[in-house]
């Protein structure tokens, strides 16, 4: 029912006026709730929230549970590849050494990617090559500096993304500069020995391969016993990059004038006591004492296991007191030792089947030599059995070693082979025989004892003949001792023409080629003269030996030893001048 306009009954709707504003607006309420938009603002309703089964909680739910879904498969389908790197941290120094030995390997997870992967120094393609399952950079020379070095793996599958990795190299070929301090006070050959001086930062020092004690750029380090010839400095930055200096020891040695006893000889008293004389009138200072002679024997009681091994055990004298009675006339000890001419040990092995530590023909049977057989410079039994009678006699108060026969047998290189050398010519053989004195030298490291070499006269001009380099020799000895016997020269040899009638002339244009071969090295020369008299020549006296010594003088030797098979010396030959030992120590090292 509908009131008329104007009338005071209820108003009624025309059926065609529809609803209400008001009615609209209860309805929005009751279906949104008074917490709905239409509620808080009165505007337009932009994202009506249905309530109930079907509504929008529903569709957001299942929305989430698809992206969740999403998230979880998406790694299993599209996957980035993963670089492996193997040789190198991220930062690095290289010299162009370590830079040269670089081994760097690349590989890519999955590994059929591996095909697929670049490196690029500093944006160039850098050279590659397989190593198996990887690639191996081949870095090449690169200038100093830092580099980068980047490595990039491509893929050729869409659903798989390629990968990238970088790393940094800094190539520095410059040494780092070392410098020696003036030794400070007197140096005896007794020791110690402190050496300092300064280095650049960050480098580690050695001296006579000895760890020295480096801060803020200096080093130092206190040696028990001064060093074998020359003190040896080595110095090594960051980057690998090596200084070696090498100084002329700081110890002088001593001047020695000596002569040279067999083990039977010490014991016979009329043999031993002539040559006591001559140090009682100070022509001598020096005994030079057999320790391993040419026939193989060792003449002091040894209590080396070995010595009694192969036979060679002649026990003809006890070492601790023959030194012990020489060092009480104020004298000086040599002990000789013939290295690699010895019958005994090569007889040894050879029946034992080691033919390995003998000098070989080339179809392998022992080498006859007119000396007599030769073991095998290369064998390490050999060498350990030498350094052990070195060592025993220097921790027996024995001065110096002095190696004789320290070469390879005479004849034609092409009839010899020494198994255990690689290849055998005149370098391989001569530098085998240098790595052996070297050996030598750090067997007697922390003894007293110094070490000389007695070399042939004729290798100054033609070491391949018997495999004495005298330069290398000399770089690994306190002296050398070239046996400059004027009997032993040919006719025209250094432009004499009678060299066994020219005794002053042919030593001293020898001992002077002698000093070329050793110049720039630490070594000094103490020659071994003649004191004996050979075939028709000229018979051998006072006025002879006498020569000799005033030519080894005038030419720059340091002291002189004389030799005389028999132990019969000319005293009257040999001036009364021997300094003593103690006064021989020195402040300074030699110029």
């Amino acid at each position: 029912m509908y009131r008329s306009p104007g009338s005071n009954g209820p108003r009624r709707r025309s059926p065609s006026s529809g609803p209400s504003l008001r009615e609209r607006l209860r309805y929005i309420r009751s279906f949104y709730g008074d917490q709905g938009p239409a509620s808080r603002s009165g505007g337009l309703l932009l994202h009506p929230r249905r309530r109930g089964p079907g509504g929008s909680p529903l569709i957001v739910a299942v929305c989430g549970l698809a992206l969740l879904a999403v998230i979880a498969i998406l790694p299993l389908v599209v996957s980035r590849n993963r670089i492996i790197v193997r040789g190198l941290p991220d930062v690095v120094d290289l010299s162009p050494k370590r830079l040269a030995d670089l081994t760097m390997l690349f590989s890519v997870e999955p590994v059929d990617a591996t095909k697929d992967l670049r490196v690029l120094v500093d944006g160039k393609p850098g050279e590659v090559v397989p190593d198996g399952t990887s690639l191996r950079w081949v870095p090449g020379p690169l200038a100093d500096g830092v580099h980068a070095v980047t490595i990039r793996s491509g893929s050729r599958l869409l659903w798989r993304s390629g990968a990238t990795k970088t790393f940094r190299i800094r190539v520095d070929s410059k040494s780092p500069v070392v410098s020696l301090d003036e030794p400070v006070g007197k140096v005896t050959t007794e020791g110690p020995l402190t050496v300092t001086g300064t280095v650049e930062k960050g480098s580690r020092v050695t001296v006579d391969g000895e760890a020295a004690t480096v801060a803020k750029g200096r080093f130092r380090i206190r040696l028990p016993v001064p060093p074998i010839g020359a003190v040896r400095v080595e110095a090594t930055d960051s980057a690998g990059n090596t200084t070696l200096v090498e100084r002329r020891s700081f110890v002088e040695l001593p001047a020695i004038q000596g002569v040279h006893m067999t083990a039977i000889s010490w014991v016979t008293p009329e043999l031993r006591d002539p040559v006591l004389q001559m140090a009682a009138e100070k022509r001598i200072n020096t005994v030079v004492l057999d320790l391993k002679d040419e026939s193989g024997l060792v003449g002091y009681r040894s209590s080396l296991p070995k010595v009694a091994e192969v036979g060679a055990d002649a026990g003809q004298y006890d070492l601790k007191a023959a030194v012990d009675t020489i060092h009480a006339r104020g004298l000086r000890v040599s002990g000789r030792l013939v290295a690699f001419r010895d019958p005994v040990f090569a007889g040894a092995a050879v029946r034992a089947g080691r033919l390995d530590e003998v000098v070989q023909n080339p179809d392998g049977q022992p080498y006859k030599s007119s000396y007599g057989a030769f073991t095998n410079p290369a064998s390490k039994a050999v060498q350990q059995y030498l350094y052990d009678i070195a060592r025993e006699a220097a921790e027996h108060g024995v001065d110096d070693i002095i190696l004789d026969y320290v070469r390879r047998p005479e004849g034609p290189i092409e009839n010899m082979s020494f198994p255990g050398l690689t290849e055998t010519n005149p370098e391989t053989v001569s530098a085998m025989i240098v790595d052996f004195v070297d050996g030598t030298a750090s067997a007697l490291r922390g003894t007293k004892s110094r070490l000389g070499v007695s070399v042939f006269g004729i290798a100054a001009k033609r070491p391949d003949d018997i495999g004495q380099n005298i330069p290398a020799l000399a770089r690994h000895v306190d002296y050398v001792a070239p046996m400059v016997y004027p009997s032993h020269w040919g006719p025209g040899f250094y432009n004499v023409s009678d060299p066994a009638n020219s005794p002053y002339e042919i030593v001293s244009r020898s001992i002077e080629d002698f000093r070329v071969q050793v110049g720039g090295t630490d070594a000094v020369l103490i020659p071994w003269l003649q004191d004996f008299s050979l075939g028709p020549g000229r018979k051998y006296g006072a006025p002879e030996v006498r020569a000799q010594i005033k030519a080894a003088r005038d030419y720059g030797s340091v002291g002189f030893m004389l030799w005389d098979p028999r132990v019969t010396y000319t005293a009257d030959g040999v001036p009364a001048d021997a300094p003593a030992l103690s006064t021989l120590a020195t402040e300074k090292p030699r110029p």
